[in-house]
């Protein structure tokens, strides 16, 4: 390989909705901070269902070593059929590991220097299947939502007649000929910030013809949790319940693979609904070529509850905004189904830094999407904000000292204390 360059809206106020930015022309920057970190959730790609994983890998790491790519890099090639959607969902931090939420990723999509050759498309925006480095083919920008997860759907368009030969297993090498003209492949990179800055991942779908129908008994099939990862330090959880806090407004990417009866084989094409509330409103979805259901749930709630003192701390007792969400397959009685509950908030974080003899203070406001914020910080002049997001972080110039920081939306006032020094 050459150098790479590489629904509804209820009483609850719940929709699936993505929001895209999409773009025709190629390397689309999304300008994120350097040192980002991103790792393939959706499909779950090891040696156990690639191709050649120790060969790929080594040539990632050659590429890394040339100076192309950050640390890291990581280059898969697994395999779908032809015609056929796979759900691309990524989670996205710092170098140190936290989250970066609402922060933009392009997809590039058969990306420069791939050889290409697939039809594909992300959000209706269409690839040619033509190769023409440095630029890619597509891109598409979504933003990563507050657990710092953002998520594709890739659809295959070349006619099954185009596909290349069922491999005997996920982890032989695609199958085409010397000179590559019945190849049939597409490769991604999810960028935040550029090539070498990033700690990326590239992942090959080889899109083959089925030597038969693919069925999996699922009769009692197993949905599981799999995006947002949810544990010990930003959820808490009561009778095998799962709880978490999220942001008003915000959306959240919602990932449950499908299992068949024998509870290991991935389920695709199957019609999975998400019960929203015990079922006041419920969201649909399809398992893709791996057996993932992607949901992305908006919140709309007006009323929500106030900011919590920690990611871990005790679910409010009477909820005025909340999402309790439970998967279900029609016609069939699951074995087990993972059933997880987001709680809306409204609130502000700060936290200063120093930049020369100078201090700016960063004050989040979360959950006021659409209002507007009147930010008054001791020793300093008042900022009136118009919140756009679901997260937005309203910079205020200060001395050093102790701060008291006051945000009012709505005619009510969140307050929080901070030194800056």
């Amino acid at each position: 390989m050459s150098k790479l360059r590489t629904k509804i809206a209820v009483i609850l106020g719940f929709a699936l909705a993505i929001s895209p930015i999409a773009f025709y022309s190629a390397n689309a920057a999304s300008g994120g901070p350097k040192d980002s970190v991103v790792t393939l959730v959706s499909p779950f790609l090891d040696a156990s269902n690639t191709s050649e994983a120790t060969k790929n890998q080594q040539m990632a790491d050659e590429w890394v070593a040339k100076g192309w790519f950050g640390s890291g890099l990581l280059f898969q090639v697994s395999f779908a059929p032809v015609g056929s959607t796979i759900n691309l969902t990524y989670h996205v931090t710092d170098k140190a590991g936290k989250a970066l939420a609402f922060q933009a990723v392009n997809l590039r999509i058969n990306k420069g220097y791939s050889e290409s050759a697939s039809i594909v498309s992300v959000d209706g925006v269409k690839t040619k299947g033509i190769d023409r480095p440095p630029f890619d083919q597509a891109n598409v920008i979504h933003r990563t939502d507050a657990f710092g997860n953002v998520t594709f759907a890739l659809k295959s368009l070349d006619l099954e007649s185009s596909g290349e030969p069922q491999p005997a297993s996920f982890n032989d090498k695609p199958i085409f000929s010397d000179d590559k003209l019945d190849r049939l492949h597409s490769q991604m990179l999810p960028e935040v910030n550029s090539e070498p800055a990033d700690h990326s991942v590239i992942t090959e779908f080889h899109y083959f013809i089925p030597k038969a129908p693919i069925t999996v008994a699922a009769t009692k099939p197993t949905i599981r949790l799999v995006s947002p990862v949810l544990d010990s330090t930003n959820s808490v959880s009561s009778n095998n319940l799962k709880q978490a806090y999220a942001p008003a407004g915000g959306d959240i990417v919602v990932v449950y693979k499908v299992l068949g009866d024998d509870g290991v084989t991935a389920v695709p094409n199957a019609q999975v609904s998400l019960k929203v509330n015990g079922g006041k409103s419920t969201l649909s979805a399809t398992s893709d070529a791996f057996g993932y259901a992607v949901f992305t749930v908006k919140n709309a709630d007006t009323k929500p509850n106030a900011a919590p003192a920690s990611a871990t701390a005790a679910m409010p007792k009477a909820s005025t905004a909340y999402a309790n969400l439970k998967p279900e397959i029609a016609g069939a009685t699951a074995a087990a189904a993972d059933a997880v509950e987001f709680h809306y908030y409204r609130g502000i974080t700060t936290s200063a830094v120093k930049a020369g003899g100078s201090y700016t203070l960063s004050v989040g406001i979360a959950g006021a999407a659409g209002k507007s914020a009147t930010v008054a910080v001791s020793g300093a002049s008042k900022v009136t904000a118009k919140i756009n997001a679901a997260y937005q972080v309203v910079p205020v110039k200060v001395t050093a000292g102790a701060k008291t920081v006051t945000v009012t939306i709505d005619g009510k006032a969140y307050t929080s204390k901070i030194t800056v020094k």
